[in-house]
């Protein structure tokens, strides 16, 4: 993403945040912003035609931004772009035997998706589903090595609470459910699947 870009994205959050500054507070409606964090766990499950099947297992970190609108009051309608990473994963193959890398091996996820979210009133829970393009990249610096797979689809859920700290931005915890599988053909003689089921535990700022 080069400077011209992140310059756009800002000036339109800055218009977007100054058009509706003038409604009436703690309300869900008009320009939606959502960021949260938090750990996630879960197996990547790999099947591959040269290494058979194996899962990557252990706590990593997830990060997911939304940007969208109200459609009608308290019914979101946003992109979704979400990233999980897992460093140092313990492997555990289809055979029973396991095995702990370094912190030099890190498996990735990535989702970009379209998604909705809606505010149950006024006790300021909420519910988000997103669907879309989802990847894996896989880093060993220890060989010098890193692969991003084709895309495949994916899908976040989420639910959770939120408290207003101010007129417009809200603070909140939630529980996440997310599900990717990518079909991977690096060459004519090599066929991988992925398929990840994480669930995780996210912390949520959020600007409407």
């Amino acid at each position: 993403m080069n400077l011209k870009t992140i310059a756009l994205l800002a000036l339109g959050m800055t218009c977007a945040t100054t058009m509706y500054a003038q409604q009436k507070d703690r309300q869900h409606k008009g320009f939606f912003l959502s960021l949260s964090a938090g750990p996630v766990m879960g197996p990547v499950h790999m099947d591959s035609s040269e290494l058979g099947e194996y899962d990557m297992t252990g706590t990593g970190a997830s990060f997911d931004i939304k940007i969208g609108g109200a459609i009608k009051e308290n019914l979101i309608l946003h992109a979704t772009m979400s990233a999980n990473s897992l460093v140092g994963p313990k492997i555990k193959y289809s055979t029973g035997q396991t095995q702990k890398t370094t912190n030099n091996l890190t498996v990735s996820e990535s989702l970009f998706a379209a998604g909705l979210t809606y505010y149950f009133m006024p006790h300021n829970i909420f519910v988000s589903g997103s669907a879309g393009l989802a990847a894996f990249t896989v880093d060993n610096r220890d060989t010098d090595y890193k692969v991003s797979t084709d895309n495949g689809f994916g899908f976040q859920l989420k639910a959770g609470k939120e408290w207003w700290i101010s007129r417009r931005w809200g603070l909140g915890v939630s529980g996440t459910y997310g599900r990717s599988s990518v079909n991977n053909k690096p060459d004519n003689s090599l066929t991988e699947k992925l398929t990840s089921n994480r669930f995780g535990i996210s912390f949520n700022a959020t600007f409407n």
